[in-house]
């Protein structure tokens, strides 16, 4: 005998679309229309089983947007969309996406700032690939090898796991994949004490958390990328108390430092902390076409040295220091490490910093001019110089003396 309609549930792929269910036997009109499998939940399953009700109200507004695509890899198809017209000559050129109508984005025009299309899939080039450089070779850009070498904290642990799944993540399995994903990325956003968290542990915490980020802000999954989304406003409280608690620990710079491992965890605090915001800024580009986040970041520094970071010991460190400039990188004044420096002393961090400071083109010069050592070129100085004022980035820009 046929359940009563008033008594009978919402087919299992109508909640899971959140769509109304006609409840029509033996498939319902939407799966059939669908051409998808159409299955009611039986009373023990119902009662066994609940299905969760996902709060996903902006969902309906996107799916009756043909122009709201999800991405697919890339920055596709917002970046797409902004190609055809840039042209790299001005700031009005550059904006990703039309203006967002949502009230946090009332900002005075005079605090934004933009990157160029180059600039920015340059970096996003980058972050895509530094989680599968972690799982691969165990180092990411602002994770150092040897500072967990004893211990690693759990939300490494499962961060280390979410990479390798994401890491042969398939059509076949992307539902599995993204469900443990999700449920590790809630589980560190949902840790217990955190107000006794230590320095380390939370430096852990952000540099966690980032790496999901990594992996949902920009995959083509809508509901992992709102998920993220939520996730930002956490990231910013963890590094903001991050950066209160390493005060002193921030401060040491190679020459100041009392010993390899201060240096290791105030260089991990500091490459944490502004991959922090720069995350945020370049999402925020992505999304809207500009961030407010430049001079913010442009208040912090890092060494650009990458046998510095690389050093896997303290006498190969001491050993760098004595014959290597660390291109101690004040407030992101890059000029020392382009008067003086080549393309091998810097890894993918410093690259990225450099890129959205300088420019592509200004990179490109130098790393073609430094391939083989920092040459001897009367003018490079000031070639360098009208390469970088004559394009825009999203920082303040800085000049060459």
């Amino acid at each position: 005998m046929a359940t009563p309609l008033s008594k009978r549930k919402s087919c299992t792929e109508c909640v899971k679309a959140k769509r109304k269910c006609g409840m029509e036997l033996p498939k319902c009109t939407r799966c059939t229309k669908k051409n998808i499998i159409c299955a009611y939940p039986s009373k023990s399953m119902a009662s066994e089983i609940p299905i969760p009700e996902l709060e996903f109200p902006w969902l309906d507004d996107l799916l009756r947007d043909p122009n709201a695509l999800p991405w697919e890899g890339s920055l596709q198809p917002q970046l797409d969309a902004a190609s055809a017209s840039y042209s790299g000559s001005s700031e009005s050129d550059i904006q990703l996406l039309p203006q967002v109508d949502f009230p946090e984005l009332f900002v005075p025009k005079s605090s934004r700032s933009t990157l160029a299309l180059p600039e920015t899939e340059a970096a996003l080039h980058r972050f895509k690939t530094w989680p599968e450089k972690w799982v691969k070779e165990g180092k990411a850009p602002f994770i150092h090898p040897r500072l967990y070498t004893s211990d690693m904290p759990k939300a490494l642990q499962n961060a280390y796991a979410a990479c390798a799944i994401y890491s042969i993540k398939t059509d076949q399995n992307a539902f599995i994949a993204w469900n443990v994903i999700e449920s590790l990325a809630n589980g560190l956003l949902r840790s217990p004490n955190q107000a006794s968290w230590t320095s380390l542990d939370l430096l852990a915490a952000v540099q966690a958390l980032l790496i999901f980020q990594f992996i949902r802000l920009f995959d083509g999954d809508i509901s992992q990328r709102a998920q993220a989304e939520r996730a930002e406003p956490i990231l910013e409280t963890w590094t903001d108390r991050l950066n209160r608690l390493t005060t002193e620990e921030r401060s040491y710079t190679a020459e100041t430092a009392p010993s390899w491992r201060s240096w290791i965890f105030g260089e991990s605090v500091r490459r944490t902390s502004i991959m922090s915001l720069f995350l945020a800024g370049i999402y925020s580009l992505v999304k809207t076409g500009y961030c407010t986040l430049g001079p913010q970041i442009s208040t912090h520094s890092f060494t650009a040295q990458r046998k510095l970071w690389d050093a896997t010991g303290a006498l190969e460190w001491e050993r760098v220091k004595a014959q290597h400039d660390p291109f101690w990188t004040p407030g992101m004044d890059f000029d020392r490490v382009i008067t003086q420096g080549s393309g091998d002393e810097l890894d993918d961090f410093g690259m990225v910093m450099l890129i959205t400071y300088k420019g592509r083109d200004v990179v490109d010069h130098w790393l073609a001019l430094s391939q083989n050592g920092f040459p001897t070129v009367p003018d490079l100085h000031q070639s360098l110089l009208e390469m970088a004022q004559s394009t825009p980035h999203c920082q303040e820009r800085r000049t060459l003396p």
